[in-house]
């Protein structure tokens, strides 16, 4: 069993809940694929999707976030 350290989770989401909403996510992803596929993965898919998150392959954006870059782009294309 892979232990894996809250801290590598949380530096790259703060928030573990959000964390954990994002891992869940893509572990769905990752079975469904596999389904698809038919192919076995190495391991639990929570842990692959645990370990995707902290090597950053999963791209994740927060909406309050996006929308405050959406806003000041355009009011930086209005300038």
């Amino acid at each position: 069993m892979t232990y894996i350290q809250r801290k590598d989770v949380t530096s790259r989401i703060p928030n573990k809940f959000e964390a954990i909403r994002i891992i869940a996510l893509e572990a769905r992803r990752l079975n469904d694929r596999a389904r698809a596929v038919s192919a076995n993965l190495p391991g639990k898919l929570t842990t692959i999707a645990v370990q995707r998150l902290i090597d950053g392959k999963i791209l994740y954006y927060d909406k309050r976030e996006r929308a405050a870059a959406a806003l000041k782009e355009r009011e930086s294309g209005q300038e």
